[in-house]
Order: structure tokens, then sequence, then C-alpha cells
């Protein structure tokens, strides 16, 4: 783990960034689908339409294969004491295949779809989307064909490496589109529970009020763990999940055929 932190440091060298495959914007597309959202009531919508983890279960419908992890190599090697180490990440598409036996297994849509909702009951939220550093963890050789579902928890996630990548960060791991974390002056005691709970550092507290940088991914942990409420996470753009998709199908084809772009 801490190879992979200090692989990611390195890639925020001028003359490496732009070569460094763990942080190319050409090879990386990412983004977290927050559990916990306000609805906008403007969209019309229905609740069930809009719950961003919808979007993983998309994927497995149109996957052509999809192996699960059997445990959460993140969570087991740094003995998680927060979340069950058994609900390990997911990986969909043709080169799902070449994950190690020994340590995942190919499983149904339906095992797939039950999955994702463990994980959800569990507080882990997903993050979906091409993340080329598995095709080097794995021995796997890049031919796009690897969608990485993984269920992040605050405390253990490799993910949060990326923060080590500075600007780089927002062409890898992108937002969700339409995403707007709000936080209520009136609420917030500045009590700094969202500062350690937040994986990028991106929070901090100003004039006693919790303030987020551009480097907030809008995972939505905040929104969760804030004991006194005063951080929402709304959704502002009906065909966020249209624009996802297609943004990730332009990166990986996990089953759909031909990659767009």
């Amino acid at each position: 783990m801490k190879g992979l932190e200090f692989a990611y440091y390195v890639g925020r060298v001028p003359l490496l960034k732009k070569l460094h495959p763990w942080t190319s914007g050409k090879k990386n597309s990412c983004t977290y689908l927050p559990i916990k959202v306000d609805i906008n009531q403007e969209m019309g919508q229905a609740v069930n339409e809009i719950y961003p983890p919808q979007v993983v279960h998309d994927f497995i419908d149109k996957a052509s294969h999809i192996v699960r992890m059997n445990k959460c190599l993140c969570r087991n090697a740094q003995d998680c004491e927060n979340h069950t180490h058994d609900i390990g990440c997911m990986f969909m598409g043709k080169s799902a295949l070449g994950m190690p036996p020994q340590i995942s297994k190919e499983i149904s849509k339906e095992e797939a779809h039950e999955h994702v909702e463990k994980a959800v009951a569990d507080g882990l939220v997903p993050m979906a989307g091409k993340v080329r550093v598995d095709n080097f963890a794995f021995l796997i050789p890049d031919r796009d064909e690897l969608l990485s579902v993984c269920f992040c928890c605050h405390c253990c996630c490799m993910m949060g490496y990326y923060r080590h990548a500075g600007e780089q960060i927002n062409e890898m791991m992108v937002p969700l589109e339409g995403v707007k974390i709000t936080v209520n002056p009136e609420v917030c005691q500045g009590c700094g529970t969202c500062v350690e709970t937040c994986i990028f550092d991106a929070i901090s507290i100003k004039d006693g009020i919790a303030v987020h940088s551009d480097a907030c991914r809008a995972c939505g942990r905040c929104t969760r763990y804030c004991p006194n409420g005063a951080v929402t996470l709304s959704i502002e753009n009906a065909n966020y999940k249209d624009a996802m998709e297609g943004r990730v199908e332009s990166y990986v084809d996990w089953g759909q055929g031909k990659k767009k772009g």
C-alpha cells in the first residue's frame, strides 16, 4: 500500500505526470456515486430513478463478464475496523477474466446486484470507471476492456492516493455530473468530523465552518458522517446518469461493443 501511495506521489512530477499511466487523464476516468443524496424536486424525477449507485446496476446489466474479489484488498491489508473485509471490488469486461483466480471469482449479474446493495447497506461508497492502476496491480494488459467498481471506505481505500496527483485529479476522478455540496453555516459547528473522514484532504475549518476545496470529489462521506446534518449533497442534473455512463464508455468497453471516442 505504501508503495502504491509513493507511485502516485511521484506522478505529480512535471516531467512524469504526462507519461505516468496511473495519473493520466487519457488512461483514467472514474467517479464516486454517493449513497446519501438530497433530491432536487424540481427535476421531476422519482427518487429511485436518480439513486446514484443505480449507475453500477446499469453497468452490471450491460457487462459481458463480472468478477468479484473475495475480499477488499485495501481493508484487509490495513485491518479495517469500520467496515467488513468481505465486500471486495468488482471488475467488468473481457479483461476481468484475467483477475487472479486465487482471490476472485466470476459471478452472475444477480450476484453482482446483490453485492452492490450489500456494500451500500454497509455504508460503502461505490466508485466506478476506468482505473489504470488496476491493470498494473493484477498484471492485465490494458486493452480498454476493464471497468473497475470499488466500494470505498474513508479509512483504508487506496483511491485516496489520488490526492497526491495535484491538478491531474480533475482529469482522472471526475465528480458526478450535476453534484453539488452545500454546508449550512447556521448548523455547522466546526467539529472537524468531516475533515477526518475526507481521504482527499479537501475539507478545512475556516472561521468555525467547514469549507470544501476544489480537491473535493463529491463522494458524499461528509454528508454521512456529519453529526449535525450540516452538509448536504444534491444532484441538479437530471441527465447525470446518461452523462456519466457515456463518459465512461468512451474510456472502456465492458460489454457493449466497441467503445466510443
